[in-house]
């Protein structure tokens, strides 16, 4: 009995390997060049489609892919194309694009780089335009860009139409003829499915920290208090005890300080070299609790390593000069250990008036290095010491807590000095006498950040 419980207790934590997919180059574009070349299918052709690395992220290093899909607009005609096609793939540290010429066609020749066939089908698209191959071996993809190469023996003639994304280089490029030397290609490349073992949930994960050590493309279930900390444009922004975590592609509304209840799901992926973000987030909502400590920026006064990304920090007394907003990275901040880039890759902003502020954000990681991504920006306040206007409650600062404690002490008529309540500090509007008076003057203070004149 112990030893079938202590099974039950493992599976419970494990992750259960089934096929998963990711598609690449998602779009509506439609191209007739890729994957092949259905308006002259009568010839051989040879076919390349160069997906890069911003295709695949849901693709970790060492994903064992075991098949790949494409989508047609005309699905009848592909499956009378009817000629034998090999598919090969293969890893690339990045993509090569080729120049168009001024007739529609393309400069260059097809890749000279060892392929692995993967399979030899013939093309066969569902009623719903997905066309489905099988590999009969899985191919291990290393990360980089993907090469799909497709040669085709000849067939019939079709102009068949393949679904796909417009891209700003030329990546597919197609190889045809009765002499096999006219070469075709669009800026568009084909949408692509690709299917690998390794895929399903990951029960048990009750911490970001836990989240953020997944393998690339795992997807889990989070059981834990997830607190938010920041919400905007999209992207929100997590803590809890372990760290921090950012689901990004976020439709709805959140608030700092709300706890995110139990059961959300997503895909961990990391872009940037490290900087881990959550995408794919469905059963997103705030259980009604709230938690305030760990929603609370963090004063950054020293360069902060890799373990603080996604972090919601602030930089106090920063010197903003007045002008339109700057070019991106914006400037660079002083810390006690070294400067740390601050940039605004994540949100459309306007650029404050010039004074000393408090800078509010979050730590990303771009071009390889820990920026400070901004949020937004507060005046700054000189802090009030002990024993001056307004510090009615002597805990070194005046907010609006001196303002709850004045009144506090007005409704029960008692201005005796103690510990935490000093009469001459609560005579903010300096006219020798603590009446409601007082609460206004710090009001004013608070909003406007100077005291009247003596």
């Amino acid at each position: 009995m112990k030893k079938f419980f202590t099974l039950i207790a493992v599976a419970a934590m494990a992750f259960a390997a089934q096929a998963a997919d990711w598609t690449a180059a998602d779009g509506t574009a439609t191209s007739e060049y890729a994957p092949v070349y259905g308006y002259n299918f009568e010839t051989d052709q040879h076919n390349q489609m160069q997906y890069p690395a911003a295709e695949l992220t849901g693709l970790a290093s060492g994903t064992e892919i075991t098949g790949v899909k494409f989508y047609t607009s005309t699905p009848s005609l592909v499956n009378e194309l009817g000629s034998t096609v090999t598919i090969s793939l293969a890893n690339m540290d990045d993509v090569t694009p080729w120049q168009p010429d001024a007739w529609g066609g393309v400069y260059g020749d097809l890749l000279d780089v060892a392929v692995t066939a993967v399979a030899t089908v013939a093309p066969a698209a569902d009623e719903d335009g997905v066309w489905a191959i099988t590999f009969n071996a899985p191919f291990t993809y290393t990360g980089g860009a993907l090469l799909i190469d497709v040669q085709s023996i000849a067939g019939a003639y079709q102009d068949t139409y393949f679904y796909g994304k417009e891209m700003d280089s030329y990546l597919a490029m197609a190889l045809y003829g009765y002499s096999g030397t006219t070469k075709k290609g669009q800026a568009i490349l084909p949408k692509a499915t690709f299917t690998y073992e390794g895929g399903g949930q990951e029960e048990g994960i009750a911490l970001l920290a836990e989240a953020n050590a997944l393998e690339d493309a795992a997807e889990f279930t989070f059981d834990g208090d997830a607190v938010v900390t920041v919400f905007k444009n999209g992207y929100l922004f997590l803590r809890d005890e372990s760290g921090y975590g950012m689901i990004a592609g976020v439709t709805g509304e959140f608030a700092n300080g709300q706890v995110l209840s139990e059961g959300w799901t997503a895909t961990k992926t990391s872009v940037n070299d490290g900087w881990v973000r959550y995408t794919d987030a469905a059963g997103l909502s705030a259980s009604g609790e709230t938690n305030a400590e760990l929603a609370a920026a963090q004063k950054l006064t020293a360069l902060p390593d890799e373990s603080m990304l996604n972090a919601f920090v602030y930089i106090e007394n920063v010197t903003i000069s007045s002008g339109p907003f700057p070019g991106l990275p914006m400037f660079s901040i002083p810390l006690s250990n070294g400067n740390i880039p601050v940039t605004s890759t994540l949100w459309g902003m306007s650029w404050p008036a010039s004074g000393s502020k408090n800078i509010y954000g979050v730590l990303c990681k771009v071009d390889g290095k820990v920026q400070f991504n901004v949020v937004d920006f507060q005046n700054y306040v000189e802090p009030q010491p002990v024993g001056l206007r307004g510090d009615v409650n002597k805990d070194e600062t005046v907010s609006i807590g001196d303002v709850t404690a004045l009144i506090d002490h007005l409704l029960s008529n008692d201005f005796v000095e103690s510990d935490d309540f000093s009469p001459a500090n609560a005579d903010a509007n300096l006219d020798e006498s603590i009446s409601i008076g007082d609460v206004t003057a710090i009001i004013d203070y608070l909003l406007s950040h100077e005291w009247p004149a003596e």
